[in-house]
Protein backbone atom coordinates (compact mmCIF):
# COMPACT_ATOMS: atom_id res chain seq x y z
CA UNK A 1 0.00 0.00 0.00
CA UNK A 2 2.60 2.27 1.01
CA UNK A 3 4.63 2.07 -2.52
CA UNK A 4 1.34 2.55 -4.16
CA UNK A 5 0.50 5.33 -2.20
CA UNK A 6 4.03 6.68 -2.88
CA UNK A 7 3.32 6.74 -6.56
CA UNK A 8 0.12 8.35 -6.74
CA UNK A 9 1.00 10.88 -4.19
CA UNK A 10 2.50 13.10 -7.25
CA UNK A 11 2.34 16.56 -7.98
CA UNK A 12 -0.43 17.03 -10.22
CA UNK A 13 -0.18 20.61 -10.14
CA UNK A 14 2.11 23.54 -11.42
CA UNK A 15 2.13 25.81 -8.57
CA UNK A 16 2.66 29.38 -8.42
CA UNK A 17 3.42 30.96 -4.96
CA UNK A 18 2.32 34.28 -6.35
CA UNK A 19 -0.87 32.58 -7.19
CA UNK A 20 -1.62 31.25 -3.79
CA UNK A 21 -1.22 34.42 -2.09
CA UNK A 22 -3.86 35.85 -4.33
CA UNK A 23 -5.95 33.50 -3.97
CA UNK A 24 -6.18 33.30 -0.48
CA UNK A 25 -6.97 36.96 -0.17
CA UNK A 26 -10.46 36.40 -1.98
CA UNK A 27 -13.68 35.27 -1.73
CA UNK A 28 -13.15 35.06 2.02
CA UNK A 29 -16.25 37.87 3.39
CA UNK A 30 -19.08 37.24 4.97
CA UNK A 31 -21.75 39.36 4.98
CA UNK A 32 -24.64 39.78 8.06
CA UNK A 33 -26.45 36.39 8.88
CA UNK A 34 -29.87 35.98 7.67
CA UNK A 35 -30.90 33.84 10.10
CA UNK A 36 -32.49 32.99 13.10
CA UNK A 37 -30.87 29.82 13.82
CA UNK A 38 -31.19 26.56 16.38
CA UNK A 39 -30.72 23.48 17.04
CA UNK A 40 -31.50 19.79 16.99
CA UNK A 41 -30.84 17.84 19.50
CA UNK A 42 -29.50 14.58 18.60
CA UNK A 43 -28.44 11.75 20.80
CA UNK A 44 -26.21 12.49 23.81
CA UNK A 45 -28.04 15.61 24.41
CA UNK A 46 -25.75 17.94 21.96
CA UNK A 47 -27.58 19.87 19.25
CA UNK A 48 -26.56 18.64 15.84
CA UNK A 49 -27.12 18.66 11.92
CA UNK A 50 -28.84 14.90 12.01
CA UNK A 51 -30.09 14.67 8.58
CA UNK A 52 -31.99 12.08 9.86
CA UNK A 53 -33.90 14.23 12.60
CA UNK A 54 -34.04 17.40 11.11
CA UNK A 55 -35.24 16.02 7.42
CA UNK A 56 -38.27 14.73 9.37
CA UNK A 57 -38.84 17.77 11.94
CA UNK A 58 -38.78 20.08 8.57
CA UNK A 59 -40.44 18.01 6.41
CA UNK A 60 -43.35 20.14 6.39
CA UNK A 61 -41.48 23.53 5.57
CA UNK A 62 -39.97 21.84 1.97
CA UNK A 63 -42.03 24.32 -0.17
CA UNK A 64 -39.11 25.52 -1.34
CA UNK A 65 -37.50 22.81 -2.46
CA UNK A 66 -40.03 20.14 -2.77
CA UNK A 67 -41.13 16.85 -0.88
CA UNK A 68 -38.85 14.35 0.47
CA UNK A 69 -35.50 14.67 1.05
CA UNK A 70 -34.65 16.30 -2.24
CA UNK A 71 -36.71 14.36 -4.05
CA UNK A 72 -37.34 16.11 -7.03
CA UNK A 73 -33.50 17.47 -7.94
CA UNK A 74 -32.31 17.29 -11.39
CA UNK A 75 -29.44 18.46 -13.45
CA UNK A 76 -31.48 21.72 -14.58
CA UNK A 77 -31.54 23.19 -10.77
CA UNK A 78 -31.67 26.65 -10.26
CA UNK A 79 -29.26 29.44 -11.30
CA UNK A 80 -26.61 28.23 -13.85
CA UNK A 81 -22.81 28.81 -13.13
CA UNK A 82 -22.59 31.33 -15.55
CA UNK A 83 -25.25 33.43 -13.74
CA UNK A 84 -23.92 32.64 -10.41
CA UNK A 85 -20.46 34.28 -11.32
CA UNK A 86 -22.37 37.30 -12.61
CA UNK A 87 -23.99 38.44 -9.80
CA UNK A 88 -21.24 37.89 -7.75
CA UNK A 89 -22.42 35.03 -5.50
CA UNK A 90 -19.25 34.26 -3.29
CA UNK A 91 -16.72 31.31 -4.31
CA UNK A 92 -12.61 31.56 -5.15
CA UNK A 93 -13.77 32.50 -8.52
CA UNK A 94 -11.03 32.26 -11.00
CA UNK A 95 -8.45 33.08 -8.46
CA UNK A 96 -5.46 30.98 -9.57
CA UNK A 97 -3.71 31.96 -12.75
CA UNK A 98 -3.29 29.13 -15.81
CA UNK A 99 0.30 28.11 -14.56
CA UNK A 100 -1.51 25.90 -12.28
CA UNK A 101 -3.59 23.73 -14.40
CA UNK A 102 -2.79 20.53 -14.17
CA UNK A 103 0.04 18.83 -16.00
CA UNK A 104 -0.37 15.22 -14.39
CA UNK A 105 -2.40 12.57 -16.43
CA UNK A 106 -5.14 10.99 -14.96
CA UNK A 107 -8.54 11.61 -13.50
CA UNK A 108 -8.17 13.79 -10.45
CA UNK A 109 -9.52 12.23 -7.61
CA UNK A 110 -12.17 14.68 -5.91
CA UNK A 111 -13.35 14.06 -2.00
CA UNK A 112 -16.21 15.67 -0.71
CA UNK A 113 -15.89 15.76 3.02
CA UNK A 114 -17.69 16.77 5.90
CA UNK A 115 -21.34 16.34 7.75
CA UNK A 116 -25.39 15.75 6.25
CA UNK A 117 -24.72 18.69 4.49
CA UNK A 118 -22.33 17.15 2.40
CA UNK A 119 -23.87 13.46 2.73
CA UNK A 120 -27.32 13.95 3.04
CA UNK A 121 -27.86 16.39 0.35
CA UNK A 122 -27.86 16.93 -3.51
CA UNK A 123 -25.00 19.25 -4.55
CA UNK A 124 -22.39 16.15 -5.00
CA UNK A 125 -24.97 14.63 -7.74
CA UNK A 126 -25.55 18.07 -9.53
CA UNK A 127 -21.93 18.87 -9.50
CA UNK A 128 -21.28 15.49 -10.84
CA UNK A 129 -23.54 15.68 -13.67
CA UNK A 130 -21.95 19.39 -14.21
CA UNK A 131 -18.41 18.02 -14.52
CA UNK A 132 -19.54 14.91 -16.34
CA UNK A 133 -20.84 17.30 -19.32
CA UNK A 134 -17.36 19.06 -19.84
CA UNK A 135 -15.04 16.86 -18.06
CA UNK A 136 -16.19 13.07 -18.61
CA UNK A 137 -13.46 10.98 -17.58
CA UNK A 138 -11.06 13.31 -16.22
CA UNK A 139 -12.54 13.33 -12.81
CA UNK A 140 -13.36 10.47 -10.12
CA UNK A 141 -15.40 11.19 -7.07
CA UNK A 142 -13.50 9.00 -4.52
CA UNK A 143 -14.17 8.06 -0.94
CA UNK A 144 -14.84 4.90 1.27
CA UNK A 145 -18.42 6.28 1.62
CA UNK A 146 -20.98 6.02 -0.96
CA UNK A 147 -24.41 7.32 -0.39
CA UNK A 148 -27.49 8.88 -2.66
CA UNK A 149 -29.61 10.97 0.04
CA UNK A 150 -32.72 10.23 -2.61
CA UNK A 151 -32.13 12.80 -5.03
CA UNK A 152 -33.19 11.34 -8.17
CA UNK A 153 -30.37 12.07 -10.19
CA UNK A 154 -30.09 8.94 -11.88
CA UNK A 155 -27.12 7.17 -12.19
CA UNK A 156 -23.53 9.56 -10.66
CA UNK A 157 -20.68 8.97 -8.99
CA UNK A 158 -21.90 8.73 -5.00
CA UNK A 159 -18.21 8.32 -3.69
CA UNK A 160 -17.62 10.59 -0.38
CA UNK A 161 -17.03 10.90 2.88
CA UNK A 162 -19.84 13.03 4.78
CA UNK A 163 -20.73 11.49 8.28
CA UNK A 164 -24.49 13.18 9.38
CA UNK A 165 -24.57 14.80 12.76
CA UNK A 166 -20.77 14.77 13.68
CA UNK A 167 -18.99 17.11 15.11
CA UNK A 168 -15.20 18.34 13.42
CA UNK A 169 -14.16 19.25 17.09
CA UNK A 170 -15.28 15.65 18.28
CA UNK A 171 -13.47 14.01 15.58
CA UNK A 172 -9.89 15.19 16.19
CA UNK A 173 -10.39 14.82 19.96
CA UNK A 174 -11.21 10.77 19.66
CA UNK A 175 -15.22 11.34 20.74
CA UNK A 176 -17.22 8.99 18.44
CA UNK A 177 -20.20 7.60 20.82
CA UNK A 178 -21.18 11.44 22.09
CA UNK A 179 -24.30 10.81 19.38
CA UNK A 180 -25.50 9.44 16.47
CA UNK A 181 -23.79 9.45 12.94
CA UNK A 182 -24.70 8.03 9.99
CA UNK A 183 -23.24 6.14 9.35
CA UNK A 184 -22.33 5.33 13.15
CA UNK A 185 -19.91 5.21 14.97
CA UNK A 186 -18.84 8.51 14.54
CA UNK A 187 -15.64 9.11 12.77
CA UNK A 188 -12.12 9.69 14.61
CA UNK A 189 -9.57 11.08 13.08
CA UNK A 190 -8.26 7.45 12.34
CA UNK A 191 -11.04 6.87 10.42
CA UNK A 192 -10.15 10.14 7.94
CA UNK A 193 -6.46 9.20 8.21
CA UNK A 194 -7.37 5.46 6.36
CA UNK A 195 -9.98 7.22 3.85
CA UNK A 196 -7.25 9.71 2.77
CA UNK A 197 -4.37 6.94 2.43
CA UNK A 198 -7.17 4.54 0.55
CA UNK A 199 -8.59 7.55 -2.08
CA UNK A 200 -5.48 9.31 -2.26
CA UNK A 201 -7.51 13.05 -3.27
CA UNK A 202 -6.13 15.38 -5.46
CA UNK A 203 -8.76 17.50 -4.14
CA UNK A 204 -10.54 17.68 -1.54
CA UNK A 205 -13.80 19.58 -0.88
CA UNK A 206 -14.59 20.42 2.35
CA UNK A 207 -17.69 21.93 3.98
CA UNK A 208 -17.65 21.06 7.75
CA UNK A 209 -18.07 22.74 11.25
CA UNK A 210 -22.21 23.59 10.87
CA UNK A 211 -22.75 20.81 14.17
CA UNK A 212 -19.52 22.70 15.86
CA UNK A 213 -21.00 25.88 15.70
CA UNK A 214 -24.73 24.51 16.72
CA UNK A 215 -23.26 22.91 19.71
CA UNK A 216 -21.33 26.27 20.47
CA UNK A 217 -17.80 25.04 20.21
CA UNK A 218 -15.18 27.87 20.31
CA UNK A 219 -14.01 29.68 16.90
CA UNK A 220 -10.61 28.59 17.86
CA UNK A 221 -11.55 25.22 18.13
CA UNK A 222 -13.17 24.79 15.36
CA UNK A 223 -10.27 26.00 13.11
CA UNK A 224 -7.32 24.14 15.16
CA UNK A 225 -9.72 20.95 14.24
CA UNK A 226 -9.70 21.83 10.62
CA UNK A 227 -5.94 22.51 10.80
CA UNK A 228 -5.46 18.93 11.82
CA UNK A 229 -7.57 17.33 8.83
CA UNK A 230 -5.51 19.44 6.62
CA UNK A 231 -2.21 17.79 7.99
CA UNK A 232 -3.85 14.60 7.95
CA UNK A 233 -5.06 14.77 4.10
CA UNK A 234 -1.33 15.91 3.50
CA UNK A 235 0.30 12.88 5.07
CA UNK A 236 -1.33 10.74 2.39
CA UNK A 237 -0.85 13.23 -0.44
CA UNK A 238 1.91 15.91 0.23
CA UNK A 239 0.63 17.67 -2.70
CA UNK A 240 -3.47 17.71 -2.01
CA UNK A 241 -5.42 20.87 -2.99
CA UNK A 242 -7.76 21.48 -0.14
CA UNK A 243 -11.00 23.91 -1.02
CA UNK A 244 -12.61 24.84 2.22
CA UNK A 245 -16.20 25.86 2.07
CA UNK A 246 -17.19 29.19 4.50
CA UNK A 247 -19.97 27.48 5.67
CA UNK A 248 -23.89 28.10 4.20
CA UNK A 249 -26.12 29.91 7.37
CA UNK A 250 -28.88 27.91 9.09
CA UNK A 251 -32.08 29.27 10.04
CA UNK A 252 -34.19 26.74 12.46
CA UNK A 253 -36.74 27.70 13.99
CA UNK A 254 -39.33 26.07 16.38
CA UNK A 255 -41.62 24.93 13.27
CA UNK A 256 -39.20 22.90 11.64
CA UNK A 257 -37.12 21.95 15.50
CA UNK A 258 -39.16 21.57 18.26
CA UNK A 259 -37.80 23.20 21.70
CA UNK A 260 -34.41 23.96 19.46
CA UNK A 261 -32.34 27.16 19.84
CA UNK A 262 -28.97 28.51 19.15
CA UNK A 263 -29.00 32.11 20.02
CA UNK A 264 -25.20 32.70 19.06
CA UNK A 265 -25.27 31.32 15.51
CA UNK A 266 -25.68 33.70 13.97
CA UNK A 267 -22.98 35.86 14.87
CA UNK A 268 -20.88 32.61 15.30
CA UNK A 269 -21.33 31.14 11.90
CA UNK A 270 -19.65 34.69 9.66
CA UNK A 271 -16.84 34.81 13.10
CA UNK A 272 -16.12 31.31 11.62
CA UNK A 273 -15.86 31.47 8.76
CA UNK A 274 -13.79 34.49 8.95
CA UNK A 275 -11.42 32.79 10.93
CA UNK A 276 -11.19 30.38 8.52
CA UNK A 277 -10.46 32.00 5.58
CA UNK A 278 -7.51 33.12 8.20
CA UNK A 279 -6.53 29.65 8.77
CA UNK A 280 -6.40 29.31 4.99
CA UNK A 281 -3.61 31.64 4.61
CA UNK A 282 -1.85 30.56 7.23
CA UNK A 283 -2.22 26.50 6.10
CA UNK A 284 -1.49 27.13 2.38
CA UNK A 285 1.71 26.09 0.94
CA UNK A 286 3.24 26.10 -2.44
CA UNK A 287 3.13 22.31 -2.58
CA UNK A 288 -0.51 21.55 -1.44
CA UNK A 289 -2.63 25.62 -1.56
CA UNK A 290 -5.73 25.88 0.94
CA UNK A 291 -8.42 27.75 -1.49
CA UNK A 292 -11.58 29.71 0.66
CA UNK A 293 -14.58 29.01 -1.54
CA UNK A 294 -17.37 31.50 0.17
CA UNK A 295 -20.61 29.12 0.29
CA UNK A 296 -22.16 31.53 2.76
CA UNK A 297 -22.64 34.52 0.49
CA UNK A 298 -25.77 34.42 -1.55
CA UNK A 299 -26.89 31.95 0.26
CA UNK A 300 -30.29 32.15 1.47
CA UNK A 301 -31.38 29.74 4.97
CA UNK A 302 -34.73 30.03 4.14
CA UNK A 303 -35.39 30.16 0.51
CA UNK A 304 -32.43 27.63 -0.06
CA UNK A 305 -33.02 25.37 2.43
CA UNK A 306 -35.42 22.35 3.24
CA UNK A 307 -35.52 22.45 7.14
CA UNK A 308 -33.46 25.83 7.86
CA UNK A 309 -29.98 23.82 7.53
CA UNK A 310 -30.23 21.21 4.52
CA UNK A 311 -30.13 22.65 1.01
CA UNK A 312 -32.80 22.49 -1.16
CA UNK A 313 -33.33 21.78 -4.58
CA UNK A 314 -32.00 25.45 -5.36
CA UNK A 315 -29.69 25.84 -2.07
CA UNK A 316 -27.92 22.45 -3.44
CA UNK A 317 -27.42 23.62 -7.03
CA UNK A 318 -25.87 26.88 -5.77
CA UNK A 319 -23.90 24.91 -3.97
CA UNK A 320 -22.70 22.63 -6.37
CA UNK A 321 -21.88 25.47 -8.42
CA UNK A 322 -19.14 27.21 -6.76
CA UNK A 323 -17.36 24.30 -5.94
CA UNK A 324 -17.77 24.03 -9.77
CA UNK A 325 -16.51 27.64 -10.38
CA UNK A 326 -13.71 27.07 -7.76
CA UNK A 327 -12.78 23.32 -9.64
CA UNK A 328 -12.34 24.67 -13.02
CA UNK A 329 -11.59 28.45 -12.80
CA UNK A 330 -8.46 27.48 -11.00
CA UNK A 331 -7.52 24.75 -13.58
CA UNK A 332 -7.91 21.95 -11.05
CA UNK A 333 -9.43 19.49 -13.83
CA UNK A 334 -7.14 18.53 -16.60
Amino acid sequence: MQKANERRGVNRYAFRAAAVAGALALGCSSSNSNSGQGGATSTGGSAGADDGSTMGQGGANQGQGGGGPEGSSDSGGSASIDASIERGAGGSVGVLDASREATHPGAVRIMAVGDSITRATCWRGLLWQHLNQNYASRFDLVGTLSNDPGCGLGSYDMDNQGYSSSLLTEVVAGITTARVCDPNPCPSLNVFRTAFATAMPDVVLVHYGTNDVWNAKPTSQITSAYSTLIDAVREANPYVVVLVAQIIPMNVTSATCSGCSCAGCATAIPAFNSALASLAISKSTDASPVIVVDQYTGFDAIQDTRDGVHPNTQGSQKMADLWYAALTSNYLIP
